[in-house]
């Protein structure tokens, strides 16, 4: 167990909060408060920045709100749409969306999230939660809590997202709400056989039966299309031992193995639903049942050409780039070495690959909450459970290329991004063949990669007591616990298809140009997809005769404890009033990790010719446990009636992802000493210690200034490396995650909030709404080692600036968003690490209230038409991947009642 705490100013606070004189209103007090604040409606999209900005001011640490009313309100397709316009949160974005989030430069592995205040698993293999698997129409607030408090879940060094239902008994009436849009996909119109159109529907209700029964009923669905297109390279051959020496110089070139162009075209659906009950039976108890159901089905097609052999293997290509028709352009690295950025193979090779992705996604959440007060004493009991799957399987249709030979060329010297051309070679008697010419292949295989089932489940308790009590200083105590058990599971097989019916390739496919900023070949699809997998192989296999990954295939178990107590405060300290929270946590948490041990003892053979590797697979289950202290505080101080500062301190910590913590070997026996590959079971979690202080002025009740400053020591991290790992009894290097000295990462956040009411008329109903957010870290990920990347997801600047206008039932704003560059880490693959190019997205919506209760919408996404670029080895002359979403235009209404 771990309970060392470097904090000594949070230790000297928390004495000076215990042995000050206090007094602290509690839960019910607050209730009576606001009974006699004046409400005063105001429509628009200010109105739902005062409601969070009331929330900011009145929390009881540092958090960000997104309120009822800002959801479902235009651009806001999923609730990650809203979430990343707070202070200090960026959004990746997946097929187009916005997806992940980082939150204060620390990205998905260090967030934890919540429904309901109840820890969510996730289909992801890590921890990682996919926010756009939430519609926003049925999501009531959100609360971003960047400083913990006690009793709440850990997990979250950066942040913790909490997603809240609608209470039906907190409603005076009731509300009916249904809506619907048209989606229009512009990048369909450049793809063949892309859908453009795509819609949304939802609907709501929320009614009381009686003065101590209420229900919330909800449906959400969708039909968005998947449309892509973009160019990569592969990773760089990077060990010496692996390169040529093209130039004669004496060293060693590193270069791409290769590359590919790609679209997909598909489309994804989604369907959500909802159902609370809640019920008081009288005045002490209120139980509240909640269920929430998502499911996404994506089928994706993806057409792509590989050119491959670009690495030189071993100086394998000299020869080739030294005589085609462009000369080979070396530069040498910053980094060190020399590099290759352009050149050309004669008799190169290529391949077609038209493949179909297909992945079901489920989440269900659902639980029970009884609270039971009486006097001064609160019970919440809250049990729940939640589980989410993802079947997936790509299924690849590979041709065979019957053309002449040809030359090709590639450059990534001149861009930002990989460029591919085909070039006469008179010389070599190569002529500029059109390898996109159909009629030149013919159907070779089908095979499945990657064909999964990921389960993760997850039954958790919790028992919080509040009492208020009269002890001076200390007005409420409260203190319980919560346990949990989650279990992971991945299960992966491959199979393949022979040719069964030798039809002809050119009559089910046709070229095309990617086009735009894309410099290479047509791209060659297929019509008929499933026709083609139907009538030329047979169909699809049941994965249940495919053969199984066993390294890839794993299971964890993971059992989690956790008491706290906590007190919260209010007084005078230091002649100012103030009020707070302070206390401590403690978790324990048992892993038990089950997988395959693959070894390889070596290569046999019976007659000299037909050589076959010896290899063994053994189970292998690994325990792990670890503990820790986590004590916190929260203080608020008023400093006038308008200005206030917070101070935040705490340990805090993330768990590892579970995926990294596989159990899953590749042993390879044959070398010396022998070395291993996989996951790391015995990795301990991210830790660090954290201080807050931020003050806030607010000018009016819609206008404010923060500014938020904050200091994190990572004691330790996670990133991929080399390490030892002791299987059976014999103590081997494993290349995989380990935990590493950790570093510091320190930031600043300015928030400015304004309605401008002072301007003349028509002017009047403009507001702004910005924020600016510096991040700043010596940690590192470790690879590679002559430059590594950065901590995953931390971006050094990211902000948002939206300028909004409401005037007789018109409602518009266009928003700006920009996030400098990025570590990104694959949630499925954590190996793959890339630099992500700086993003700056802009949205608009316009809306207008034809009556009280109806409202028109228009909407436009990434009107900038941002790219995602990417790179390998923290280099940008070592350009990864240039993808295109395009931009997207909704129309449609909501009507309320």
């Amino acid at each position: 167990m771990n309970t060392k705490f470097k904090l000594a100013g949070l230790s000297l606070a928390v004495l000076q909060v215990l042995n000050s004189p206090l007094a602290l209103a509690d839960d019910t007090a607050k209730v009576e408060a606001e009974k006699d604040i004046e409400v005063i409606e105001i429509k628009g999209f200010g109105s739902t920045l005062n409601q969070a900005l009331r929330n900011k001011r009145h929390s009881e640490s540092t958090v960000e709100f997104v309120s009822a009313d800002d959801l479902g309100i235009l651009p806001d397709v999923t609730i990650t749409d809203a979430i990343a316009r707070l202070p200090g949160v960026a959004a990746d974005r997946d097929r187009g969306n916005a997806s992940r989030l980082s939150i204060r430069g620390l990205g998905p592995r260090l967030n934890a999230a919540t429904l309901n205040n109840r820890e969510l698993v996730s289909a992801e293999p890590s921890r990682d939660v996919r926010y756009e698997q939430f519609p926003s129409e049925l999501i009531s607030s959100v609360e971003v809590y960047k400083t913990p408090m006690a009793n709440q879940v850990e997990g979250g060094i950066a942040g913790l997202v909490n997603m809240n239902f609608v209470k039906p008994l907190s409603k005076d009436t009731s509300i009916f709400n249904v809506g619907a849009s048209v989606m229009h996909y512009e990048l369909a119109d450049d793809l063949p056989n892309a859908d453009a159109q795509g819609s949304r529907a939802n609907i709501s209700y929320v009614t009381q039966i009686n003065d101590s029964f209420g229900i919330a009923l909800g449906l959400s669905t969708q039909e968005q299309p998947s449309i892509q297109r973009g160019i990569e390279s592969w990773n760089y051959n990077n060990t010496p031992a692996n390169q040529g020496d093209v130039d004669g110089n004496g060293v060693t070139e590193a270069k791409p193995w290769g590359g590919q162009i790609d679209s997909k075209m598909g489309n994804n659906e989604r369907l959500g639903g909802l159902v609370i009950l809640e019920w008081e039976p009288n005045d002490e108890i209120n139980i509240l049942f909640d269920t929430f159901y998502s499911k996404f089905d994506i089928q994706e097609q993806e057409d792509q050409m590989y050119f491959d052999s670009w690495g030189d293997w071993q100086g394998g290509q000299n020869w080739a780039y030294n005589n085609s028709q462009t000369s080979p352009i070396i530069i040498s690295s910053e980094f060190g070495g020399e590099q290759l950025v352009e050149g050309a193979l004669p008799w190169a090779s290529h391949s077609i690959h038209n493949a179909m992705w297909f992945q079901e996604n489920e989440l269900l959440s659902t639980g029970v909450k009884l609270e039971w007060q009486r006097n001064d004493w609160l019970v919440k009991a809250d049990l729940g459970y939640s589980e989410a799957s993802i079947e997936s399987v790509w299924v690849d249709i590979t041709s065979n290329y019957n053309g002449d030979a040809y030359e090709l060329g590639w450059s990534t010297h001149d861009a930002d991004q990989l460029s591919v051309w085909l070039q006469e070679n008179p010389d070599n008697g190569l002529t500029n063949t059109n390898i996109s010419d159909p009629a030149l292949y013919s159907f070779s295989a089908m095979a499945a990669d990657q064909d999964r089932e990921l389960t993760d489940e997850m039954l958790n308790f919790s028992l919080d007591v509040e009492r208020m009590v009269d002890w001076g200083h200390i007005e409420l105590v409260s203190f319980g616990g919560r346990i949990s058990q989650r279990e992971k599971a991945n299960d992966e097989v491959s199979w393949s298809r022979d040719v069964v019916n030798d039809l002809a390739y050119a009559d089910n496919a046709i070229a095309y140009d990617l086009g735009d900023k894309i410099v290479a070949p047509s791209l060659v699809g297929l019509n008929d997809w499933h026709s083609v997998a139907n009538n030329v192989f047979g169909g699809l296999a049941d994965r249940s005769t495919g053969t199984r990954n066993d390294v890839a295939s794993w299971q964890i178990e993971e059992d989690n404890t956790a008491l706290y107590a906590m007190v919260r405060l209010t007084g005078e300290l230091f002649g100012l009033e103030y009020s707070g929270n302070a206390g401590i946590r403690y978790v324990s948490t048992e892993v038990t990790s089950s997988g395959t041990q693959r070894v390889s003892e070596g290569w046999q053979t019976d007659n000299d010719i037909d050589w076959y590797e010896v290899v063994s697979l053994n189970p292998v289950t690994i325990e792990h446990d670890y503990s820790e202290l986590l004590p916190s505080v929260n203080l608020l101080f008023t400093l006038s009636e308008d200005s206030q500062v917070r101070i935040g301190a705490a340990r805090t910590m993330s768990r590892p992802p579970l995926i990294e913590m596989r159990t899953g070997f590749d042993i390879d026996s044959t070398v010396v000493p022998p070395a291993a590959s996989g996951g790391n079971p015995t990795l301990d979690p991210f830790i660090a210690n954290q201080v807050d202080i931020s003050y806030e002025y607010y000018f009016g009740d819609d206008a404010a200034i923060a500014i938020n400053t904050y200091y994190k020591d990572l004691e330790t991290h996670i990133g991929r490396t080399q390490d030892t790992i002791v299987v059976g009894d014999v103590e081997m290097p494993l290349t995989g995650p380990a935990n590493g000295d950790g570093g510091t990462i320190k930031g600043a956040e300015v928030l400015y909030q304004q309605s401008l009411t002072f301007l003349p008329y028509p002017f009047d109903g403009l507001g702004v709404y910005a924020n600016y957010s510096y991040a700043d870290s010596d940690v590192k990920e470790f690879y590679p080692e002559n430059n590594p990347f950065a901590l995953g997801g931390l971006s050094e600047h990211v902000g948002n600036f939206t300028l909004w206008y409401y005037k007789s039932g018109f409602d518009a704003r266009v928003s700006y968003n920009y996030r400098s560059e990025y570590t990104t880490v694959s949630s499925w693959e954590p190996e793959k690490i890339a630099l992500a190019e700086a993003e700056a997205t802009v949205d608009v919506s316009f809306g207008y209230e034809l009556t009280e209760n109806l409202k028109l919408t228009l909407q436009a996404q990434n009107l900038t038409n941002e790219p995602a670029v990417s790179y390998y080895d923290n280099d940008t002359t070592r350009p990864a991947q240039y993808n295109e979403w395009g931009r997207r235009f909704l129309i449609g209404f909501n009507y309320s009642l």
